[in-house]
């Protein structure tokens, strides 16, 4: 039987589930690891060891051995829907003497805590490797330990357990619940720990913290986990430059709109707000600390490409930390480049460079310049040349923020809206355009309403601004890490949590989320 491979960038079960690498590492790293599992009831620790016994079986016997009731129950409540684990791999030992899945021939009829090990020993020299999860390890210690006048401490037993283990190379697994039990996490190679909290919203936020894995690196020890759909899923660490790139044939697929909405560009956000957001709305997106400068494209990307995958006008203000340029590559990549060169306007002041908008009559005289240039060549194109006519001319609007009043930028909205012929999508980071909207953002919202437009206003920190933007907003999401990982959550509208990811398995990478239950 080949090793355990180790080397995947992203640990996956059977069930095609994300599982934490560190945790996959460390099974592949020494085949006679033992790892502690420890939680309180309900935080998801059998569900936990169900998915790593699935990540091995693809190289290793597996065995789940537990006192629950029967192994009927136990894989019709654990296993049938959420692993390919069968019934011969589960053993009761409260139900009479071992049955599995490899012929063992054993000296005694009755399991105690010495010829427990003796099975081990034997079930070992008949596999190849081997994997065993003891669910819970205290429940099956105090039911043998019962059998036994004066039997070892459960710290005893479990020393001999390891030992066993570590000569004949099986991994093992021990389920435990009792957070009394110390001495245990010195004697075992691993000790995680499944946790589960509630906000003061309702929200319930899971984690697994990694204690201790010998031999690997923990860069970050809380993992967000879910349970959905009776299932361990980790929540993957994700590199936010990776929701931009897009392949030669890469070709965005839009979401329809309908009369009282417009789509986020996220198939899994839209059911979550009944199929996105209301025409005429103004949302609030509230970005953690601690995120990275390209955060802000995680929730508004996706709704850029679709209005101007629709041909509707998008007007974008990036935060003074993020890209513009990033951005035009990517819409460029994912879009034929005449949609971002007719319908979207850029706001921003490139790093280093100062302003050279002075005023105000200069900046609307710029404006209306580029707006009457980009028509009249797109109304004398080919439609079949737009793409390389456009490549070659730049003609997509970048307009810079210093100087630019509020007046002025809805001089560029105007100017924008004749040429999409429909509603605009108006993005502003406020750390750029602070100036520009200061004691406007009421005047701002009822123009939203009154075009049925769309605006996501991004905020950064807790200032009266904010608070303003959020007392104006029909929507306020808030976008944060979480350990090693992003989540999304609606204040108002209120949602669960959600982890947010990545799905890289087509052309276009596309977000993900899921919610953590």
């Amino acid at each position: 039987m080949p090793p355990f491979d180790s080397s995947r960038t992203v640990a996956t079960t059977r069930t095609g589930r994300s599982f934490p690498r560190e945790i996959s590492r460390f099974f592949g790293l020494d085949k006679a690891h033992t790892l502690l599992i420890k939680g309180a009831p309900g935080t998801g620790k059998t569900l936990f060891t169900i998915s790593s016994l699935d990540l091995l079986e693809r190289q290793t016997n597996v065995l789940y051995v537990s006192t629950r009731v029967d192994k009927n129950t136990v894989h019709d409540m654990y296993f049938e829907q959420h692993s390919s684990i069968d019934k011969t791999h589960i053993l009761d030992i409260s139900q009479g003497a071992f049955e599995g899945p490899l012929d063992v021939d054993v000296p005694f009829e009755r399991m105690d805590l010495d010829s427990l090990l003796e099975w081990l020993t034997r079930v070992s020299e008949a596999s190849a490797q081997l994997t065993v999860a003891f669910d819970s390890w205290d429940l099956i210690y105090e039911y043998l330990a019962a059998r036994h006048d004066d039997p070892p401490d459960i710290t005893a037993v479990t020393t001999r357990l390891v030992t066993l283990a570590r000569e004949e190379g099986i991994r093992t697994l021990l389920v435990s619940e009792g957070s009394e039990l110390l001495s245990l996490e010195y004697v075992v190679d691993g000790v995680v720990k499944l946790e589960v909290s509630e906000d003061e919203r309702g929200r319930t936020r899971r984690q697994l913290k990694l204690e201790k894995l010998r031999g690997v690196r923990i860069g970050n020890r809380l993992k967000p986990i879910t349970l959905a759909d009776g299932q361990f899923q980790a929540i993957p660490s994700i590199k936010l430059p990776d929701v931009h790139p897009g392949g030669s044939d890469a070709a965005w697929e839009s979401r329809p709109n309908t009369k009282r909405k417009f789509s986020t560009g996220i198939v899994d956000f839209d059911p979550i707000l009944s199929n996105g957001y209301n025409r005429g709305s103004v949302v609030h997106l509230d970005l953690g600390a601690d995120l990275s400068r390209d955060a802000w494209s995680v929730l508004t990307l996706p709704t850029i490409r679709n209005f101007l995958a629709n041909e509707m006008g998008a007007a974008v203000t990036p935060p003074r930390e993020g890209s513009p340029g990033l951005l035009k590559n990517d819409l460029n990549a994912v879009l034929d480049p005449y949609l971002f060169n007719t319908y979207c306007c850029i706001f921003g002041t490139p790093a280093g460079k100062p302003s050279q908008l002075d005023t105000a009559e200069q900046t609307y005289a710029a404006a209306k310049s580029v707006a009457e240039s980009t028509t009249a060549e797109c109304d004398s194109s080919d439609i079949e040349n737009r793409t390389s006519e456009s490549n070659d001319s730049n003609r997509g609007q970048q307009v810079e923020t210093d100087g630019l009043d509020y007046t002025s930028y809805i001089s560029y909205i105007e100017q924008l809206r004749e040429q999409s012929d429909g509603p605009i999508l108006h993005i502003i980071s406020i750390d750029t355009a602070r100036q520009t909207f200061d004691g406007q953002l009421g005047k701002f919202a009822n123009y939203v309403s009154l075009h049925n437009d769309l605006a996501i206003i991004v905020t950064k920190s807790v200032t009266k601004f904010e608070k303003r933007a959020d007392r104006v907003a029909d929507m306020h999401f808030r976008l944060e890490r979480s350990g090693s990982a992003i989540v999304l959550y609606g204040k108002s509208p209120l949602t669960p949590l959600l982890g947010v990811g990545v799905d890289r398995s087509n052309s276009v990478y596309r977000i993900t989320l899921t919610e953590m239950v």
